[in-house]
């Protein structure tokens, strides 16, 4: 009993030397910021999730760590992979971090061209949210009632994603594989259009992150008939469910993915006395009343993990058996077939994030993406500002009113 006491007090005595230690590092290194600008790069476009908190957590940053500026940029593209590059090879010194979605993970894994990151070796700050892993079936499907209607389909289950590299495309190319589910991914959908595909019978499972599958469910489009996790009451466990060895990894694993959401991270290396003054200002702006408020009024909820947790959790989801690892790197062989349509321009919306064109009396519309949708106005290569009301274009898409993946105009 005694050298149990004296254990425990050794113990006490060093974790409170490692916090003190710690409080000090942050301190100094909160004084290096004082006068200096952050660059805070987001993987994705303006007005999303991930822009959202990370506007939201600089302005509060600026407000835990005394001194510091803040500047928010958007470096859409490839999937995150070319923000995450940009943040990877920035000087260690502590004024550039970046948010990224858990898709960089899948991509590190099957090794997708472009990326020049190692997740594992950088300097992770905190992550803002969890997005839960769900399956989700129309509210007024005829042939699928619960997720068991979906085991034992007998005609081959049509899932809905908006391309190829998404979330909702990655997590249903795995789960039909894992489950042996006879399936067909219908790629072009997004936002609304994924519930509003499924209420017509275009397509009968959606999955996804819990954040978007709730806000169909309180519209009363779609029901959530499956969980990666335990957090929704009278909903199945995919963990539950699972039989085999390659179930029960991929549902453990897509638990661990929807416990990080708006991950935040630094290159590798990060100063020490810096990175945990970001990951003390981090903790600060998360959990202070004024963020956590203007986080419900824009109804978000948060989830926060700082720092040293956040990079175990990253390291342990990279990490997969072999039937996991195989079904990953048939992702990346992964194409889709498309259709072309062409047609004269008889209306632009949106300063030309949406094109239509008239083929046959009837009006097309093309989403144009401007990181991802290749455009040319006359065989040079153009900006989707481009295209005029009169200008004959072809669509190259996976169907009809989606997501160009190329748009050809003359005119």
């Amino acid at each position: 009993m005694k050298n149990a006491l004296k254990y425990l007090a050794a113990s006490t005595f060093a974790g409170a030397t490692l916090a003190a230690g710690s409080v000090m590092a942050a301190e100094k290194g909160a004084a290096y910021f004082k006068g200096k600008t952050l660059t805070w790069v987001v993987g994705s476009a303006p007005g999303g999730d991930h822009d959202f908190f990370a506007r939201l957590i600089s302005r509060h940053l600026k407000i835990a760590i005394p001194g510091v500026k803040a500047a928010v940029i958007n470096r859409p593209g490839a999937g995150h992979i070319i923000a995450a590059n940009l943040v990877y090879q920035a000087k260690p010194n502590g004024l550039m971090v970046g948010s990224f979605s858990t898709g960089l993970v899948y991509a590190q894994i099957q090794k997708r061209k472009g990326i020049r990151f190692d997740l594992a070796k950088m300097s992770w700050i905190g992550k803002a949210q969890s997005d839960w892993r769900v399956a989700s079936l129309a509210i007024n499907s005829k042939d699928y009632k619960t997720i068991h209607d979906v085991f034992n389909s007998k005609r081959p289950v049509k899932f809905s994603a908006s391309g190829i590299g998404a979330g909702s495309y990655n997590d249903a190319l795995l789960f039909s594989n894992a489950y042996n589910i006879p399936s067909k991914i219908i790629v072009g959908y997004s936002g609304p259009a994924l519930a509003l595909g499924m209420l017509r019978g275009e397509a009968d499972v959606m999955m996804g992150g819990i954040s978007s599958g709730l806000g169909y469910v309180r519209a009363r489009q779609l029901k959530i008939a499956l969980q990666f996790g335990k957090f929704l009451p009278g909903i199945p466990d995919a963990r539950d469910i699972a039989k085999t060895p390659a179930q029960k990894a991929l549902s453990t694993m897509m638990e661990n993915q929807g416990k990080l959401s708006r991950i935040t991270t630094g290159p590798p290396k990060v100063v020490p006395d810096r990175l945990a003054a970001l990951r003390a200002g981090y903790k600060k702006a998360v959990t202070s009343k004024q963020l956590v408020d203007e986080a419900k009024r824009a109804k978000r909820d948060l989830d926060p993990l700082i720092g040293e947790d956040v990079r175990k959790a990253i390291v342990a989801i990279l990490h997969q058996p072999p039937e996991i690892m195989n079904m990953l790197a048939e992702l990346s062989k992964q194409r889709v077939g498309t259709v072309k349509n062409s047609g004269r321009v008889s209306k632009i919306k949106r300063g030309g994030r949406q094109v239509i064109i008239k083929v046959g009396g009837k009006e097309l519309m093309a989403k144009l993406s401007g990181s991802r949708t290749k455009i040319t106005v006359n065989g040079k290569k153009a900006k989707r500002n481009k295209i005029k009301v009169g200008m004959t274009c072809t669509f190259t898409w996976p169907r009809a009113n989606s997501e160009a993946q190329r748009v050809d105009c003359q005119g």
